[in-house]
């Protein structure tokens, strides 16, 4: 069995944050329907929480399995059918990519959940609404949108004052990341992550599954630059996983194998300056220590400057490739069920799901942070006090 609860002790720390875990049973179906119905009451601004034109609907059992739909949707069930009609629905798809050979017993069924797309001037409330009332449907919802935790900028930030603040170097002289007995690897679900970087190069997961020419690596350097090993990129998904080529993590904007932000992206750093806190190079001479001592950087990028529209998929992928820690320095206002499902699947396959508390002083909730199962994390100033921009999340 892996040391993680010892890892997750110190990766806790990071950066002298407070936790909190949202540790509550999940609540049954009818509250959770009730909940999302309170949530969304009636919103036209809900394009500041939610996307437009979008709308998840959990069918229930037996109901049928749907492949994916465009311009012309059809479940061949009346009732469904007339609202598909209705409100113009025209994509259907499902709601989050899984894989299948992942699943089991007691985890929450993502296969039965969509996503369908109609008209933006269309009411979210209405089409939830009436998706809700139908006796094929376990549940109908909005998409939350969410946004990256915003970095301070006053001059401390930079200075790493967190390290001797944590008693970084007492805990080190117990345990280094680097040796422990297995790999931990923590997932950082972002707006990518500048792999190539010299103080982050050597601590990114590979991905050997997919080493397709055995040479015991899946990147390597040219003589110039760091790049995805050329003998491993042959359009073939060696782990059956769903993604082929994903060398080093995924990029689900682009649907490619390279993790690193998309290049226009306001927030682009955001996911590398969260892999440097998190699992930056320790003791090479160079940059920055993170308080992991060289764990191992699953990158995943998910944002690419337009609401994380691919959040969740990111944490499922993370865990179904084996992270014992997901990271997720985002987050919004609205609460989902089907997002707390997947949470639940997550931690199902045994990962531990952290999240930002948010970096203003908010007294909403903040989700993902606030999701049972997940463990908040905010920050805290030099002398350990809550710090004023900042809430933490209970539930």
């Amino acid at each position: 069995m892996k040391t993680r609860i010892h890892i997750l002790i110190i990766f806790l720390s990071m950066s002298a944050y407070s936790v909190t875990v949202n540790c509550q049973n999940s609540p049954d179906s009818n509250s959770l329907v009730k909940r999302a119905a309170r949530e969304t009451h009636d919103r036209e601004s809900a394009s500041l929480q939610h996307v437009p034109g979008v709308v998840t609907i959990k069918l229930r059992e037996g109901v049928g399995d749907f492949a994916k739909q465009f311009g012309t949707v059809r479940f061949g069930i009346e009732s469904l059918d007339s609202k598909v009609a209705d409100f113009q629905v025209n994509r259907l798809e499902k709601r989050f990519r899984f894989n299948p050979a992942k699943v089991r017993a007691g985890l929450p069924d993502l296969s039965r959940i969509y996503k369908i797309s109609f008209p933006e001037n269309m009411s979210l409330t209405k089409v939830v609404q009436a998706f809700s009332s139908d006796p094929n449907v376990e549940y109908a919802e909005p998409v939350p949108v969410y946004h990256t935790a915003d970095v301070p900028n006053d001059d401390l930030y930079n200075q790493m004052q967190h390290l001797p603040q944590i008693f970084a170097e007492q805990a080190w002289a117990i345990h280094k990341g680097e040796n422990g007995t297995e790999e931990i690897v923590v997932a950082i679900v972002d707006t990518g992550v500048d792999w190539e970087h010299e103080d982050l190069q050597s601590n990114i997961w590979q991905n050997l599954v997919e080493d397709a020419d055995n040479d015991g690596q899946t990147m390597e350097f040219n003589g110039t630059q760091w790049v995805l090993d050329p003998g491993d990129l042959n359009g073939i998904d060696e782990d059956a996983n769903g993604f082929t080529d994903d060398l080093a993590g995924w990029n689900f904007i682009n649907s490619s194998g390279d993790p690193n932000p998309i290049p226009g992206n306001p927030d682009g750093a955001h996911g590398t300056h969260c892999a440097g806190i998190a699992g930056g190079a320790t003791n090479n001479g160079v940059g920055i220590a993170s308080i992991s001592w060289n764990l191992s950087v699953m990158s995943i990028c998910v944002d690419g400057g337009n609401g994380f529209p691919y959040a969740w998929d990111g944490i499922i992928y993370a865990a179904e490739n084996g992270a014992d820690i997901i990271s997720n320095s985002w987050g919004g206002f609205a609460y989902s069920i089907a997002d707390q499902e997947a949470v639940a699947y997550a931690t199902g396959l045994g990962s531990i799901v952290l999240a930002a508390a948010q970096n203003q002083n908010y007294t909403e909730f903040v989700y993902p942070a606030a999701y049972p199962g997940v463990i908040s994390v905010a920050s805290v100033n030099s002398d350990d006090t809550k710090r004023t921009i900042q809430i933490i999340t209970l539930q």
